[in-house]
């Protein structure tokens, strides 16, 4: 089996530099998606307070960004390897902004929270897909891993930056704040993002010697990854969103913190996964079997879950959350390495992004509005291990079959 991105694609002729510029603002692009997505869960314990939502209803204001991402990626997905990246920049940042706007105006109306986000997830699943065609754009060649290692840090940098904002107005309730923040990021960052998308992509794709050859006109084998892939994702997605979603909830029933307490152990968790996640790139381009090692590291993930039940004092706890998230940066990075490792890094666009971030977005669906009927099901958070633990396995058992067909089919070109 190759490496993890096969190098087998034709060198670019001309502008043979990665532009790190254009890189960067991938990754930027991406980390405000999530910051829109994940400026939730650190005040949520807050919001369930002021307002009264109910578990159900805050689990499905997150889940709600994966319905709409769900429905709309693989459509974008196509429209954005036929039109390119900036219109649909700005498109994502009117939505971000209008959405934001209506939550200032009525967080008290459940069916106006409900709208409100979900015109910000069509601007993230937008961005979700633009995010990692800018970054791979970007980058030579041989950078791409790097490259895509870098975006792969784009969840837990956004949480970062949304916990970073959010601290110092938890303790006072003034949630407002943390809205106002992310409009003014989501025009900074688009007009940067529009920049390299202009500047960078265009002149990049010039050089380059022809365009992706369509999913379609690839080997059954090779699409049957795809799927494997979007597969696993979702199943990952699915775990994982429901730690990111609810962790803050659960510091505060089950280790009795304060909500601005919880922001410190939160912190934990998303500084391993963004750690990891960079990490990863230097791993895979090294000899390593990318669907053996995410096997690996789904099932680190699953054996949190089922240690679970004694996870509950200070050191074993934090020793928890150091494992997921280092297992957990390093899945993110081969999941979005993945389609550049079945196609061919020249091949890696946006249809075959647009089908990945679907099985994604199932994931993210699932993952918030899950654990509430799991919790009252298994009586108790410490109940839910064995369900959460059981879906990162099944991950890994999917993983071990994309090792299989990639190990039968002829390689990338």
């Amino acid at each position: 089996m190759p490496p993890s991105i096969d190098p087998s694609v034709a060198p670019l002729t001309e502008e043979k530099r990665t532009s790190w510029f254009g890189v960067g603002l991938g990754l930027g692009l991406g980390m405000l998606a999530a910051y829109h997505l994940f400026k939730l869960p650190p005040v949520l314990p807050v919001l369930l307070e002021l307002y009264d939502y109910g578990m159900f209803a805050a689990g499905a204001f997150m889940s709600i960004y994966a319905v709409v991402g769900l429905v709309a990626s693989a459509f974008l997905g196509a429209r954005l390897q036929r039109h390119g990246i900036p219109r649909f920049l700005i498109a994502a940042a009117a939505l971000l902004i209008i959405g934001s706007a209506i939550t200032l105006a009525a967080p008290a109306e459940i069916p106006a929270m409900f709208i409100a986000r979900g015109l910000e997830g069509l601007g993230f699943a937008i961005l979700a897909i633009c995010a990692p065609v800018l970054a791979t754009a970007s980058a030579q060649n041989r950078h791409k891993t790097i490259a895509i290692a870098l975006f792969a840090a784009w969840i837990p940098g956004g949480q970062l930056i949304a916990m970073g904002v959010a601290h110092p107005f938890i303790a006072t309730a003034e949630w407002r704040q943390i809205w106002w923040t992310g409009i003014a990021f989501t025009l900074i960052v688009t007009a940067l993002g529009l920049l390299a998308s202009r500047r960078h992509v265009k002149r990049r794709a010039e050089a380059a010697n022809g365009t992706p050859i369509p999913l379609r006109d690839f080997p059954r084998a090779n699409r049957l990854a795809l799927v494997l892939v979007a597969v696993t994702f979702m199943l990952w997605s699915t775990e994982i969103f429901a730690m990111l979603t609810w962790l803050p909830q659960f510091l505060v029933e089950v280790w009795e913190l304060e909500p601005q307490a919880t922001i410190f152990a939160y912190a934990v968790l998303s500084i391993m996964i963004f750690i990891f996640s960079i990490a990863g790139g230097f791993v895979l381009r090294t000899t390593v079997q990318l669907p053996l090692l995410l096997a690996v590291v789904l099932s680190l993930q699953g054996v949190v879950w089922l240690a679970l039940p004694n996870l509950d004092g200070f050191a074993s706890g934090l020793t928890g959350l150091i494992v997921f998230g280092s297992a957990a940066g390093l899945s993110a990075t081969c999941l979005f390495a993945a389609p550049a490792l079945i196609f061919g890094a020249a091949n890696a666009g946006g249809s075959a992004f647009g089908i990945v971030m679907t099985g994604r977005n199932l994931g993210v669906l699932l993952g918030p509005i899950l654990l509430p009927p799991v919790l009252i099901a298994m009586n108790g958070w410490q109940g839910i291990g064995p369900v959460f633990g059981g879906i990162s396995l099944a991950a890994a058992a999917v993983a071990l079959v994309l090792r299989y067909i990639l190990k039968r089919r002829a390689p990338a070109t």
